[in-house]
């Protein structure tokens, strides 16, 4: 795995003060996953910074990749940015865009849009939709809906997606997380749950092979000193291809640094 979080970990150290008055949340995570079957590895590098300005915040994040195959590989970045905006007490939505480079690494370009209802004081309602061109000039269409309950100490979230594929047809996935804090601390456990009959955002688009996938990642997140929290993430997915069927082991490590005001 890389060492950017160590090399980093100084210059997050000395953005703490600086994050806390400009109330900016950064972070740094680097990851790697490793395929059975001869299917390669992954490398993934990001930065996100993000910023509350009050009933509006913004984040933007910069990500470089690098795709292994058996024969061949591939590298990217992306830059993506995202702005929350509370409209009412009840009603908030999430416009992110995100571009890249044409290989089969991201999708070259992505535009999404959540709009949540607040239906109780512990319940949000969120639909969605998103646009992503992959390699190749696939293009990929989806639509969502879901729901997150609040409770003390953390909360629940479902969402299910239906998405539509240039050349490889209709598909749909379901993702379910829970997260649990330590009391009223930054420590969490957060666990997430996905399974999905199309594999166009788990990079693999480029085969033009459908398939299904089943996926779980556990993270933890450790306060260290400060406003400075470690995270680390394993996962593990299940690949079901027209050409073969193999795993994939995820680990990823990162720094947190956290202003004042909770986003």
């Amino acid at each position: 795995m890389t060492k950017a979080p160590c090399i980093c970990a100084p210059v997050l150290l000395a953005c703490a003060a600086a994050a806390q008055a400009a109330d900016t949340k950064f972070s740094l995570t680097s990851g790697y996953t490793d395929f059975s079957r001869d299917f390669g590895s992954r490398r993934d590098t990001s930065v996100e910074s993000t910023t509350d300005l009050g009933r509006t915040a913004f984040t933007i994040g910069i990500s470089q990749a690098h795709r292994k195959f058996d024969d061949t590989s591939s590298s990217a970045v992306r830059v993506a940015g995202a702005i929350y905006h509370d409209w009412s007490s009840r009603i908030y939505t999430r416009t992110s865009v995100a571009v890249s480079s044409n290989r089969p690494v991201y999708a070259s370009r992505e535009f999404a849009n959540d709009v949540n209802f607040k239906l109780l004081p512990t319940l949000v309602a969120t639909v969605g939709g998103k646009y992503a061109r992959y390699y190749d000039r696939k293009d990929a269409r989806s639509w969502s809906a879901g729901g997150t309950w609040y409770f003390g100490g953390g909360f629940a979230a479902y969402r299910y997606s239906s998405f539509d594929v240039d050349r490889l047809g209709r598909s749909d996935g379901h993702l379910a997380t829970v997260r649990i804090k330590d009391g009223k601390g930054a420590a969490s456990t957060q666990l997430w749950l996905g399974s999905s009959s199309s594999l166009h955002d788990e990079g693999l688009l480029f085969s033009g092979r459908r398939g299904t996938y089943r996926s779980i990642s556990l993270q933890r997140v450790q306060p260290v000193i400060g406003s400075l929290s470690a995270t680390a993430t394993l996962g593990r997915s299940w690949y079901d291809t027209q050409a073969a069927n193999y795993r994939g082991t995820t680990a990823s490590i990162g720094l947190r640094v956290s202003g004042w005001r909770k986003l």
